[in-house]
């Protein structure tokens, strides 16, 4: 039977972040630039130690929940919402034809 520690990893032990594709500490993802863990946090860290009540006992509800409890969106809408907005941009300013002064010329 495997039992999960309670005790915070030190930063020598590190595993590896999917997001990132390398190795890193929990430190690491417990705060990210925004000032919130990393959203997946729960999911890459609860092997290794309780990770959930670690948060429940630092976080507010309402950061424990607007860090882990939000969905997002999925990867494929936010692919379509970024290329909608790349072709919103090209039609307010599209290229202007080529006039032969250009940098190749």
């Amino acid at each position: 039977m495997c039992t999960i520690s309670s005790a915070l990893p030190s930063d020598d032990f590190k595993i590896r972040c999917p997001r990132l594709g390398h190795q890193v500490a929990f430190s690491y993802c417990r705060v990210e630039n925004t000032g919130a863990p990393c959203f997946k946090t729960l999911d890459c860290w609860h092997g290794h130690f309780d990770v959930v009540a670690y948060f429940k006992q630092t976080l507010s509800k309402d950061e424990f929940a607007a860090a882990f409890m939000n969905q997002g969106r999925p990867k494929v809408q936010t692919l379509m919402e970024l290329i909608q907005q790349a072709q919103a941009r090209v039609s307010q300013n599209p290229l202007k034809a080529d006039d032969g002064q250009g940098p190749c010329s």
